[in-house]
């Protein structure tokens, strides 16, 4: 991006909601309470045209018990089923997760970096912004662009994410 002005970043989506971050089957870790989990299990199982099963953010929770086990066994085919619904409804966190599981092939998951890119194009999170910047510098499901990803990364260290305050450390992308 060639310009004279600041960049304001205005083309690039943005969202600032809070999430947990847990690789762990707890409820507690990954911010559910034990009722909350068995409830959303029990409305699968028992009532599976319940209307909150249409929500976004439940839709990105049940991605989340089934990628990481949370009561039950994991089963990375279950998560992409609601972290797409999620998705599609626009739900950065789903888009994020996705997004994470295509780029590392996560649980035997097919890898898919043209995919992965364009879910983290479209996520408004600052871990996103890392994410598309380390696409664009190494060249991971689009084509190589070290102006882009300076630019990607600037946004995620303006917005004080960890890998983008690290990754100043050993590439200098604010000049």
């Amino acid at each position: 991006m060639t310009t004279d002005k600041k960049d304001d970043f205005s083309d690039i989506p943005k969202c600032y909601r809070e999430f947990y971050l847990s690789y762990s089957g707890n409820c507690e870790d990954n911010g559910f309470t034990r009722d909350y989990v068995e409830w959303l299990l029990d409305l699968l199982k028992n009532n599976p045209g319940h209307p909150a099963l249409r929500d976004k953010d439940v839709q990105n929770n049940l991605g989340n018990i089934f990628e990481n086990g949370v009561l039950v066994r994991k089963d990375i085919n279950k998560a992409v089923f609601w972290y797409e619904r999620a998705a599609a409804q626009g739900d950065d966190l789903a888009l994020s997760n996705l997004a994470d599981i295509l780029r590392k092939g996560s649980q035997g998951y097919p890898k898919d970096p043209v995919r992965a890119f364009g879910l983290y194009k479209r996520c408004g999170l600052p871990y996103a912004h890392y994410r598309v910047g380390e696409c664009y510098e190494h060249g991971w499901g689009t084509e190589q662009n070290i102006d882009e990803a300076k630019r990607y990364y600037r946004l995620a260290y303006k917005e004080r994410h960890a890998l983008a305050v690290r990754k100043l450390q050993t590439f200098d992308f604010l000049h």
